[in-house]
């Protein structure tokens, strides 16, 4: 026995199994569903205590109020009051989704929500939809979708609407206690939380017809009975993805409608830039350094036309401190017309100190290229640098090629780039299975303010069509425009083509990897996915998926059908956010 004793371990009681029950609610006062209701509060109590999860962020009340209600925890009880007078006859559906949960494990009360009727009737009918990205077919975040029994083009952005609720985290929404009658749906990532769709960035989308909600075709139905459930699933698996509502929603970003000066910048001595909020021809816009002559400085623009640089060429204009500039460009004024607008700009900018020992060597020109690793056949060699550059020094520039063990010296040449002066192209016959050294002795480039490049060695060698494979895709099902997109991970866009459907288009030389084909239905033929403008009335340009990926393998020719008769399609494997639990 005294060994026993001593052998025993004290240890604090392991407390039982874990809790995954979410709090039960024991009574709610008045009573849910009630009708002819005249307070201006409820009380919920609970088996135990709770606490409220990002209660700003999930809680609303529809149709909402001018005044949000004040929400509070007394106890095991949550109380939620108001002020503002409720309209009569009218359902009112206050959501919590899962912000309730109890204290020690977090666990919700999923989708909770309180309904009752300032009228004999409380109304029964749902609505069921889904809001995705326009571009992308994503989930989209944070989107409140409302309801307006007012039709009136105006109406989501002056009034607040009838009916209010938000998609879960697989972008389903359903709104319940509907009242029969002709409704407009829409969404709207609301930046100023006012519920209006008063700000031009703002994320939106509308369904472009007149709803007709009736008790035949929108009748109450069960949550559950419009989720999905994966394919491996069991009869206690939760559903997690709201997939089939009824109305489909495609959230764009309209392009700006006015035009004003978006930024401005001086991140060195002898360079200057500005931008603007949307495209401008350069006729619009000029510029004049105040005290510097014409030839002392130049322009260049982008290819989208709404950023500007200035690079100063005359050492002692860029040696000034602060440039007083005159900038004339487009400004869109309070009435909505497009106007020539100048303004005077201060341009600063500060000599970073001379450090201890003197400024010491000038360091070499940075200088970024692609020629490295292994290149595809027909690539260009570029040449890129911070400042503008001068014509290289082809004497100090030598190219040797290596072919089968015979070594070459090429000729070359070099071409300018025709919008930025940062950027140079090399041409010359690079030879599939060759390996090359472009030896470039010290100042082979330099930029105009007499910056030089070190002695480098860039070694390289272009790959040979069998280290590719290529996809052949032929389309069908569908008669007009499109633009086929060949997209590896995260969206992003390896190759594209232009092309009228039935049609085939070939991607050759892919690296070996998986990808997925999208399509955009382009309607309006300009090359490129146009997005929604809702004061035209104009929804974005549709886009689809193909069904799954394509796996190219090396030296391999993928050839695929694809029906585009069906548009607004991804399937779940193919989303980069898939739907989580919150």
């Amino acid at each position: 026995m005294l060994f026993i004793l001593s052998c025993a371990k004290i240890s604090s009681p392991s407390g039982g199994p874990k809790d995954n029950d979410p709090p039960v609610i024991l009574k709610s006062q008045p009573e849910p569903g009630t009708v002819m209701f005249t307070g201006k509060e409820f009380l919920v109590d609970f088996d135990e205590f709770v606490v409220l999860d990002r209660i700003t962020d999930k809680f609303m009340v529809s149709p909402p109020l001018a005044t949000r209600p004040e929400v509070k925890l007394k106890g095991k009880s949550l109380l939620v009051t108001w002020d503002e007078e409720l309209a009569d006859s009218t359902t009112y559906t206050f959501f919590f989704q899962d912000a309730i949960r109890d204290n020690n494990e977090g666990n919700p009360i999923p989708n909770y929500q309180y309904v009752f009727s300032t009228g004999p009737v409380l109304d029964s009918l749902s609505l069921t939809g889904n809001v995705f990205g326009a571009l992308d077919l994503e989930i989209v975040e944070d989107v409140t979708v409302m309801m307006y029994s007012n039709l009136t083009d105006s109406a989501p952005r002056t009034l607040l609407p009838s009916y209010i609720s938000r998609p879960d985290p697989s972008g389903g929404f359903m709104i319940s206690n509907i009242k029969p009658g002709q409704y407009r749906l829409y969404a709207l990532k609301d930046l100023n939380g006012n519920k209006l769709y008063d700000l031009d960035d703002e994320v939106f989308a509308f369904c472009d017809s007149v709803i007709r909600i009736t008790p035949e075709d929108y009748y109450s139905i069960a949550l559950d009975s419009v989720k999905y459930k994966p394919a491996n699933a069991t009869e206690t698996t939760k559903p997690d993805v709201f997939l089939f509502g009824l109305h489909r929603l495609y959230a764009f970003q309209q392009e700006p409608r006015k035009q004003y000066l978006k930024f401005t910048e001086r991140k060195s001595a002898w360079s200057a830039g500005f931008g603007l909020a949307m495209p401008a021809d350069t006729g619009q816009v000029s510029v004049t350094i105040t005290g510097a002559s014409p030839e002392s400085w130049y322009m260049e623009t982008n290819a989208a036309r709404d950023t500007f640089m200035l690079w100063i060429t005359d050492p002692e204009v860029y040696g000034i401190d602060m440039l007083e500039t005159l900038l004339t460009y487009p400004f869109t004024d309070s009435t909505g017309t497009l106007i020539a607008r100048t303004d005077t700009l201060n341009l600063r900018y500060t000599k970073p100190p001379t450090p201890r020992g003197g400024a010491g060597r000038m360091p070499p020109l940075p200088l970024t290229t692609n020629l490295t690793g292994k290149l595809r056949p027909g690539t260009e060699p570029i040449f890129r640098s911070t400042t503008p550059l001068t014509d290289p020094d082809t004497s100090l520039i030598t190219l040797i090629q290596t072919l089968d063990s015979v070594q070459t010296e090429l000729t070359y040449s070099f071409i300018r780039d025709s919008i930025t002066a940062r950027r140079i192209m090399m041409r010359a016959a690079l030879t599939p299975g060759g390996s090359y050294s472009m030896v470039c002795l010290a100042g082979a480039f330099r930029d105009i303010y007499g910056n030089a490049t070190d002695s480098t060695n860039y070694k390289f060698s272009i790959a040979t069509t069998e280290d590719y494979g290529s996809i052949k895709v032929k389309l069908s099902g569908y008669e007009g425009d499109v633009i086929i997109q060949l997209i590896a991970d995260k969206e992003k866009i390896v190759r594209q083509a232009y092309l009228k459907s039935p049609g085939e288009i070939d991607f050759p030389l892919l690296e070996k990897g998986r990808y997925r084909l999208k399509a955009v239905y382009d309607l309006d033929s300009n090359k490129v996915w146009t997005t929604g403008n809702y004061h035209f009335k104009r929804n974005p340009e549709p886009v689809t998926y193909y069904e799954g990926e394509l796996d190219v393998k090396i030296n391999w020719a993928l050839e695929q059908d694809w029906d585009l008769g069906v548009m607004y399609v991804k399937d779940l494997s193919l989303r980069n956010k898939p739907a989580t639990k919150r």
